[in-house]
């Protein structure tokens, strides 16, 4: 994943990240929306053929905005960790039982 920093202020974070789409954009930036410190968060592909989700996230200033973003890359990582435990433990289950899993 490449990853380009386009924009970096105490209150303003902006980045791209090409060769994704929308699943990674609609993620990070739902997930910075419930991060108290921020204000807005919203991603836009500005070219279906060689755009990339660019990223825009927009805090209160009472925290950096890249200390920000590093902790909802954080948050989302730790929900991602959480919910593959949960699908293991429950396949395991099945698998047990003598199901088809």
């Amino acid at each position: 994943m490449e990853v380009e920093l386009r924009k970096l202020a105490r209150n303003e974070v902006v980045i791209r990240l090409a060769g994704e789409d929308h699943t990674l954009g609609n993620l990070i930036a739902k997930m910075a929306l419930r991060h108290p410190n921020v204000k807005m968060a919203a991603y836009t592909i500005e070219h279906p053929l060689n755009g990339g989700p660019v990223i825009r996230i927009i805090t209160d200033g009472r925290k950096d905005s890249i200390v920000v973003l590093r902790e909802v890359l954080s948050e989302a990582r730790s929900l991602s960790l959480q919910l593959l435990k949960v699908l293991e433990s429950r396949v395991k289950a099945l698998r047990a039982e003598g199901s088809n899993v």
